[in-house]
């Protein structure tokens, strides 16, 4: 079989030079050689770690959180995942939530959104009560269907962005190309398109700048309000309102990242499928599609303030979980890198 860097070669050799936005969604989701179809290297000796993966204690607070609003709603209430992987969360926020409420377990409906054929069979052998209904795409999900929570943990992060470069000529892309060692960037002038998002945002690169843009993540935001027709929609990632991810000196070499072995580096075109690739999230992007779908939008907080306050550490019981507790309010780690964004529908 032809191995994904050859099909990468080849379609570059035929077409020229192809957007980043379709590189990184090759090396993350390619049916067979993508990231996640080789199964994810997520916890403390993987690639990356994510809330989850440190402590159960994340998903407890979040069971804790999601009761007080489920006993708000009538009848049967749905929590959603949008993203599991392998279903670790979804796993613990059950177990949690038939500790903490039992009544709410008796009317509660588990349903997880994932692509990855890998993460589906893995989630499917875990034991969930009650065990949730499997969806492969938020298109599945009818307009008005969910009543309760669609949740996400470092979902839009993941998503394929395009690249832009505010060069001597005006806005151009970073698109990807083909040399003899490896595939490089190569600069073309952006789409118009590219412009107009970022001035929908007041925002302006400087001379030199890089920065990154998903069209992915809006409309995926937008179905996913258009789903819920009473309840919340709660999104914990990595991501800055638009003046602070776009601003000039602080991230004037834009967001995108590279995660393997523990790490944070690397070169993002090196070894496509093999490694993680993020980029920051725009919350005013998703902010913005939450009210246009009739979102009301209690706000953006930081991780760690949002869990502290929740209880989180109380739910810690030894002191070596109350240890892994503290790395997500940590306000020089995830704490304060992490945040949470809360838009609600009638509620």
């Amino acid at each position: 079989m032809t191995s994904l860097t050859e099909r990468l070669r080849e379609r570059i050799a035929r077409e020229g030079p192809i957007s980043f936005r379709d590189f990184m969604a090759a090396a993350l989701y390619d049916p067979s050689e993508g990231y996640y179809a080789r199964g994810a290297a997520i916890g403390e000796r993987g690639d990356f770690v994510t809330s989850p993966s440190i402590t159960p204690a994340f998903a407890a607070t979040i069971a804790l959180k999601f009761s007080e609003d489920a006993a708000l709603l009538p009848g049967t209430v749905d929590f959603v995942e949008v993203g599991p992987g392998e279903g670790r969360f979804l796993q613990d926020f059950a177990s949690a939530l038939a500790l903490q409420n039992p009544d709410v377990v008796g009317r509660i409906r588990l349903a997880a959104v994932e692509k990855s054929r890998t993460a589906i069979a893995a989630l499917r052998q875990r034991a969930i009560v009650p065990a949730p209904t499997i969806h492969e795409s938020a298109e599945e999900l009818a307009p008005g269907s969910i009543n309760g929570w669609i949740f996400s943990n470092e979902l839009y992060d993941a998503l394929p962005v395009v690249r832009v470069l505010c060069g001597s000529q005006g806005l151009e892309e970073l698109r990807v190309g083909a040399g003899e060692d490896g595939f490089v960037w190569a600069q073309a002038p952006a789409p118009p398109a590219f412009a107009a998002h970022l001035e929908r945002f007041g925002v302006t690169l400087e001379p030199g700048q890089v920065g990154e843009i998903s069209f992915a993540a809006a409309p995926l935001h937008r179905r996913l309000a258009r789903a819920l027709s009473r309840g919340r929609l709660v999104a914990f990632d990595y991501g800055h309102r638009a003046p602070t991810l776009y601003h000039a000196l602080a991230r004037r070499l834009g967001t995108l990242a590279v995660h393997f072995a523990g790490r944070r580096r690397g070169d993002p075109l090196a070894r496509p499928g093999e490694v993680d690739l993020t980029a920051h999230v725009n919350w005013d992007d998703l902010i913005l599609a939450g009210e246009e779908e009739g979102l009301a939008t209690g706000g953006v907080f930081r991780q760690g303030l949002f869990l502290a306050e929740a209880g989180l550490l109380a739910l810690a019981g030894s002191d070596a979980e109350k240890w892994r507790a503290f790395r997500l309010v940590d306000p020089e780690g995830m704490g304060e890198e992490l945040s949470v964004l809360i838009q609600s529908r009638g509620i």
